[in-house]
């Protein structure tokens, strides 16, 4: 009963956890653009540090739209494809669950 509890309250919606999840596309998206504005706009595409920048936001990117990358937009279906959305939306929501646990965790050291 008590793990029951813990998981419910784990995944209670909370303003935090909203905003978190929103969160988690707008950062994905401007660490790629800044990969993007370096090598654009700077010009300073090329350089080690742009790479890895831009590499590891790339990462970044996948990693956020995780249930998005096993799909392939041009044979899906159109009901996998809105499938594919949903799940994305709940698994923005489970890394807030866990952003938020670790942070209220870390502060109550």
């Amino acid at each position: 009963m008590n793990m029951v509890t813990s998981i419910i309250s784990f995944l209670k919606i909370t303003k935090k956890k909203v905003i978190m999840t929103l969160i988690f596309p707008l950062a994905a998206v401007l660490i790629l653009f800044s990969g993007f504005i370096l090598d654009e706009i700077f010009r300073l595409g090329g350089t080690t540090i742009v790479n890895a920048i831009y590499s590891s936001g790339n990462y970044f990117f996948l990693f956020i739209f995780l249930p998005l990358t096993f799909i392939d937009a041009d044979y899906a279906l159109s009901i996998v494809f809105k499938i594919a959305l949903v799940v994305t939306v709940i698994w923005w929501y489970i890394l807030s669950c866990i952003s938020v646990f670790l942070l209220e965790k870390r502060w109550k050291r």
